[in-house]
């Protein structure tokens, strides 16, 4: 979007140029720009550059035990070397930055470190069995463990102890840290659990499977240190790491939280990413009707259970904008008999819905019939307005002059406004009342 250079049939002024340049909109700027994949990735690297950093150091540390003993078997570094120098200290390090500065995908890191142990144990029930059972292959891990402790003259007790600490925390937890940060950034799990399995186990064949083969087979003494390629060695191997990815996947697929804790949007929510969503299936259609599909759907799809009637209810699509919700509380209820502690401020909103209830009504209290001093007991007279008496009519004549506490003829003089009778006549009658007594 740029100004023409001419305008109304005459010559450009000499400023044109810098006219153009200042009113020229960058392509990024356009309205439905579908976005770049590198121009997004150079300025999210610039604006998270610590935070990324960060995450860096812990899928390092998560790749390195597996690539130590690589490094081993090619004869590139001793693993006592690796381990002493690099694997032991960048260790500490996250662990003292987990403790000290903690952060959201630490916890996705710990929960991938536990799953890929708890993965790994199921494995070696598997492995084991045709190792120490069946006898079938040989078991390498406390050769390892020599390796770790610059050790020689093969596996030794201490040996298998530190190799099977480094196989569970190193191997597995870091193949299980490095799985749970991908599917934390690519936001795989929407797309449902069987994807989510299916990408486990994939990952556990290709790369951390066919690693293991690669290293066998093309370092020189990969064989000789590790163990022969036969067709029962690698047909074991494979179905243990198809075991371990099962698990690994299952335990992803129910894991809670895991996108919340994910600092960034996920990679398939980008507009390049290309992911459209499907329609919705109908009501009632239930979740195997929703975890039909492998796409995003699957998940937008999935029904919730409400709190009351487990009834189902479809979850709302997310969206790019804002999406406003709006919730029907119940009021809270009051025991019968017993009054508010505390009366609610009136600018408190009354929320009323299909499944509130009736609204309790606020009693206020009665009064009686209050009579004020020096005014009639009669209804006060109003002009216009007929008074009903219930008492007989007054006879004709003069009315003779009433003298009371609630008359307004003026007491006489020494008369008590309230008893109508003077203080002298009130002290005779009390002195014959004691007299008599």
């Amino acid at each position: 979007m740029t100004h023409p250079a001419r305008a109304h049939g005459r010559p450009a002024v000499r400023g044109a140029a810098v006219g153009r340049a200042a009113l020229a909109v960058p392509p990024e700027e356009l309205p439905a720009d579908p976005g770049s994949l590198r121009r997004d990735a150079l300025a999210f690297l610039g604006e998270h550059r610590a935070r990324l950093g960060r995450l860096g150091l812990h899928l390092l540390v998560a790749a390195l035990p597996l690539l130590a003993i690589s490094a081993h078997v090619f004869g590139l570094a001793p693993m006592n070397v690796t381990a002493g120098l690099v694997v032991v200290p960048l260790t500490l390090a996250v662990l003292l930055l987990a403790v000290f500065s903690p952060v959201g995908e630490d916890r996705i890191v710990l929960t991938g470190a536990v799953w890929g142990v708890i993965a790994t144990l199921v494995y070696d029930a598997v492995r084991l069995d045709t190792v120490y059972l069946l006898g079938w292959w040989g078991d390498f891990i406390p050769t390892v463990g020599t390796w770790i402790l610059g050790a020689e003259g093969g596996a030794t007790a201490v040996g298998a102890i530190v190799g099977y600490l480094w196989r569970y925390v190193g191997d597995g937890g870091g193949i299980g840290v490095v799985f749970f940060v991908l599917v934390a950034a690519t936001g795989l799990r929407r797309w449902g659990e069987r994807a989510t399995v299916a990408a486990a186990v994939v990952f556990a064949v290709f790369p951390v499977w066919t690693g293991l083969i690669a290293t066998v087979a093309v370092a020189p003494r990969g064989e000789q240190l590790m163990f022969p390629l036969t067709v029962t060695t690698v047909t074991l191997s494979l179905l243990g790491h198809l075991v371990f990815g099962l698990v690994l996947g299952l335990g992803c697929a129910r894991c809670r939280g895991l996108e919340e804790r994910w600092p960034w949007p996920p990679l398939l929510d980008r507009p390049w990413a290309g992911v459209a969503a499907a329609p919705l299936p109908p009501p009632g259609a239930g979740r195997a009707a929703a975890d039909r599909g492998w796409g995003p759907p699957a998940l937008v799809a999935a029904p919730a259970r409400g709190r009351t009637g487990g009834a189902e209810r479809t979850a709302i699509p997310e969206a790019p904008g804002e999406i406003t919700e709006i919730r029907v509380e119940r009021p809270v209820p009051r025991r019968p008999g017993r009054s508010p502690s505390r009366t609610p401020p009136p600018s408190a909103p009354l929320t009323v819905g299909p499944d509130s209830g009736p609204v309790p009504v606020r009693r206020e209290p009665v009064s009686g019939p209050v009579r004020v001093v020096g005014t009639p007991s009669h209804p006060f007279p109003v002009p216009g307005v007929p008074v009903a008496r219930s008492a007989p009519a007054r006879p004709a004549g003069p009315r003779p002059p009433v003298t009371g506490p609630w008359s307004h003829a003026v007491p006489r003089e020494g008369s008590d406004p309230w008893l109508g009778a003077p203080a002298s006549v009130r002290r005779d009658r009390r002195a014959r009342a004691e007299g008599v007594s």
